[in-house]
């Protein structure tokens, strides 16, 4: 498949950049909820006592192996409304049903077309003999088409019975948009996110302390929080490329629930629409749990045995004092144009890999593509998944 990009311009630029707007976005794709397996979508900021705009959508009839409730963040309420739809949508357009996959070893399929499933840090070794299943894609960085594995694709990822998966499939760089340019984007935005946590996370170290001195709809979210006795901790990632990923820890300083010391994390061209992602997922976060739509018991035994001050120090790195960066200071990438947005970080990118790799996913008229950028770190959704060699960096 060819992926041609064309130039598109930005049409809507509060709180984030679309092709849309979240109310025209919210008409083209409320139709499509049916198919794609969505019953209900609730507003569960109630939950909360952030009053911070968050939604979920539930498609119970998700394939085995992926989640059924999805959620949605914003600063207004039909940003995150539209959110969660869009998740919802995305992760049924990642799920494999019937699509073309070609069954060979990696030398069949050959070095120049297929990417080396070694180049997407793997934790067992490929036979030189194995089979696995391929499926074909654009290399946006090159203009040539490529053969990804398809465990790298769809999630759940089904072997049909023929081979052993290579890793857990996951979600990384899967991503909607209202054009096809504005899911690519996103997507990559998205895999730079995960790396730029897994080095963090390597390192023990997540880089400098993020200052937002003016007002923007990041900093008004930060005030909700620490109004309701909350502290938030802003963080600079010192990332892959120049491209900002801001993560962002709470402190419930009220409740003093360990279950409420959650991150957010965003990735954009735009480090003031990155620090908002952040600070909106950590709202995300905390209602989600609140509403028990993805809770994961193991945690919440782990937490309840040690207590929020154990948990804390255990999570140390977020909440210790560093050298500190506004973010006014910092350089914007972005531009009226989501095709420069994505040449701006094609330039970052390939600095350090050889291939962007885009499947498009599309199901419905909405655009869904995954992205794969081989060698990007993923640590921080799978610790199996680890470079074997030590980083020279």
């Amino acid at each position: 498949m060819k992926c041609t990009i064309r130039q598109v311009q930005k049409r809507y630029f509060d709180g984030t950049h679309r092709f849309k707007s979240p109310e025209e976005t919210y008409a083209d794709i409320a139709p499509l909820m049916d198919q794609a397996g969505v019953t209900e979508v609730v507003d569960i900021t109630h939950l909360d006592r952030l009053g911070i705009p968050v939604y979920s959508a539930s498609r119970p009839n998700a394939a085995p192996g992926s989640v059924r409730v999805h959620a949605g963040k914003g600063k207004e309420p039909i940003h995150a409304e539209v959110s969660a739809m869009m998740e919802a949508l995305e992760r049924y357009c990642g799920e494999y049903r019937g699509d073309r996959m070609d069954y060979a070893t990696y030398g069949e399929m050959g070095i120049h077309r297929a990417v080396d499933p070694e180049d997407l840090l793997i934790p067992r070794r490929i036979g030189q003999h194995e089979k696995i299943h391929w499926t074909p894609g654009w290399d946006i960085l090159n203009d040539e088409e490529v053969y990804l594995p398809s465990n790298a694709v769809f999630h759940p990822y089904d072997t049909l019975g023929m081979t052993t998966p290579i890793f857990r499939s996951d979600t990384n760089g899967l991503a909607s948009g209202n054009v096809l340019e504005e899911a690519i984007l996103h997507g990559m935005l998205e895999v730079i996110e995960r790396a730029d946590l897994s080095i963090a996370e390597e390192r023990r170290s997540l880089g400098r302390r993020l200052v937002i001195g003016h007002d923007c709809p990041a900093r008004e979210v930060i005030d909700r929080f620490e109004e309701n006795g909350i502290e938030m901790h802003l963080w600079l990632l010192a990332g892959k490329t120049g491209i900002p990923t801001v993560a962002a820890a709470a402190d419930d300083t009220v409740t003093r629930d360990p279950a409420m010391l959650v991150m957010g994390s965003g990735t954009h061209t735009c480090p003031e629409i990155a620090a908002l992602r952040a600070v909106t997922e950590v709202a995300q976060s905390r209602a989600s749990y609140l509403q028990g739509g993805r809770s994961d018991p193991q945690r919440e035994l782990f937490m309840q045995k040690v207590g929020y001050d154990r948990f804390k120090r255990i999570n140390k790195m977020w909440f210790c004092e560093a050298e500190s960066v506004d973010i006014a200071d910092l350089h914007d990438y972005s531009t009226p144009y989501f095709d420069e947005d994505i040449r701006r970080t094609l330039q970052e990118v390939g600095e350090h890999a050889d291939r962007v790799c885009v499947c498009d996913l599309s199901r419905t008229p909405v655009p869904v593509v995954r992205v794969v950028i081989p060698g990007f770190e993923v640590s921080h959704i799978d610790k199996d998944r680890r470079r074997q060699a030590p980083r020279n960096q």
